[in-house]
């Protein structure tokens, strides 16, 4: 019986899929699903050079054989045969929250486990980088299913070490940061957290990959931060702070859910300029059953 809060290496081994796991429709309305689109936005790898052909691309020019032979090159690229489908999963102290249904990380962790299953379904590199501690745990991107079982084992890991509330040393705005030195072109990234800590130079980094690359979003949220729902005082902890939150003081709740639905709606105006695609996910929402193994 799942209690919100253990999670072990077999349910991310066989997970639900992420069209059980994602809401119905997008933030912004539109519906959603994990429909592939018509160019899957593969990177290009370098195939030879031969001397240059008016008509070709300028900036494809190999400077250093043109200066050496006297007469302009170009290079010539071939698409990739297989994408590089990554997934930066945040795991902050403030992530281990939950007030029903699960933890944020947990539901956060079998989300990273979903997007893996299915890069490696469509024949695509599975890699990632996780934040927790004071070292991020990377994976570079690999498509054999040694490699996903390998990746799933650090997920796990990842999440149970999580469970002690280490002091995260590196901030969402440094995963994207170093995600983007290593990410191959044309490569799909998926993001996972709730963004809370999530700064401006961060939102310009988004936005910087997604220009080059396919970023999709994953807000994971507790209904309990944006409103405070039944009677009586709470005792609360995001990771770094403890306090009380009390529903008797009816300023205090008013002035509770509009700093909540504030931030809400400021980071799902941020999601929207900076990802092709974004979702928000709530732990109350009843979970979606694993798949059976055949």
């Amino acid at each position: 019986m799942n209690d919100g809060i253990s999670l072990s290496l077999e349910e991310l081994l066989r997970p639900p899929t992420l069209a059980q796991l994602l809401p119905a429709r997008l933030v912004s309305g539109r519906r959603t699903g994990m429909h592939q689109a018509s160019s899957k936005g593969r990177g290009m790898e370098f195939a030879e050079v031969r001397p240059y052909l008016s008509g070709d691309d300028v900036r494809s020019i190999d400077w250093r054989i043109t200066a050496r032979t006297g007469k302009p090159h170009t290079k010539l690229f071939r698409e990739e045969r297989d994408r590089s489908v990554y997934t930066l999963l945040d795991l902050d102290p403030g992530m281990y929250f939950g007030s029903r249904g699960q933890l944020k990380a947990r539901l956060a962790t079998i989300l990273a486990a979903a997007t893996a299953w299915q890069a490696f379904a469509e024949g695509d590199k599975v890699g990632g980088l996780i934040l927790l501690d004071a070292e991020p745990i990377r994976h570079p991107p690999a498509g054999r299913r040694k490699e996903l079982l390998l990746w799933l084992q650090k997920l796990a890991q990842a999440y149970q070490t999580g469970q002690a509330r280490p002091e995260c040393q590196l901030s969402l705005t440094e995963g994207l940061k170093l995600l983007s030195r290593s990410v191959r072109p044309g490569s799909l990234i998926h993001v996972i957290s709730d963004f809370y800590r999530m700064s401006e130079s961060g939102w310009l980094w988004l936005k910087r990959l997604n220009k080059s690359h396919q970023v999709y979003g994953y807000q994971i949220i507790d209904r309990l931060e944006v409103q405070l729902l039944g009677e009586g005082t709470l005792a609360a902890d995001n990771g770094r702070q403890q306090g009380y939150l009390t529903s008797h003081d009816r300023q205090f709740v008013r002035h509770y859910q509009q700093i909540g639905l504030h931030r809400q709606h400021a980071i799902t105006r941020q999601l929207q300029e900076s990802t092709r695609r974004h979702y928000c996910l709530d732990t109350s929402r009843p979970a979606a059953a694993p798949k059976v193994a055949s």
